[in-house]
């Protein structure tokens, strides 16, 4: 399951347990407004935290973060 995958791929990237959640929590299909109701943080630091962690994955949108890859 995606999910799962994620979980590993998050481990291997070097991604922050506060990223991992986050990831996890857009995995989801939570809002960033959502996220950060959940979390008790701003909207902003929400988006900070997937910036990094779409930079450690090597994606550029929440689509790409929880599709698993085909090939």
């Amino acid at each position: 399951p995606p999910i799962a995958a994620l979980g590993h791929l998050a481990e291997a990237s070097g991604l922050t347990a506060r990223e991992r959640e986050v990831v996890a929590l857009v995995a989801e299909g939570l809002s960033n407004r959502a996220i950060a109701d959940r979390l008790v943080v701003s909207t902003r630091t929400v988006e900070n935290h997937l910036h990094r962690a779409y930079a450690k994955l090597g994606v550029s949108s929440r689509s790409e973060l929880v599709v698993p890859p085909r090939g």
